[in-house]
């Protein structure tokens, strides 16, 4: 979705006809430009991990819990188990 949000900044359409458009609801086009802005705003709460070995990938909690998992395992689930 945040894909069509950028393709509408730059079609220079209003929010209503991009929307319809798209065949999509206004509510539900808005709701993603909120969204896409909130990224925007926040950046990338992730720093780039670079230079991973192909052992994997270590978190470890303050509590002295050590988690390690695969180089493969998505970004999603990282920041899931990094926001507990």
């Amino acid at each position: 979705m945040f894909t069509l949000v950028e393709q509408w900044q730059q079609s220079g359409l209003g929010q209503a006809a991009y929307a319809q458009a798209q065949n999509l609801s206004l509510v539900k086009f808005r709701y993603w430009i909120q969204k896409h802005r909130q990224d925007k705003d926040t950046g990338s709460a992730f720093i780039p991990l670079t230079g991973l070995s192909q052992q994997g990938i270590c978190i470890r909690y303050p509590n002295g819990i050590e988690l390690s998992l695969p180089v493969q395992t998505p970004a999603g689930v990282l920041k899931s188990l990094i926001n507990i």
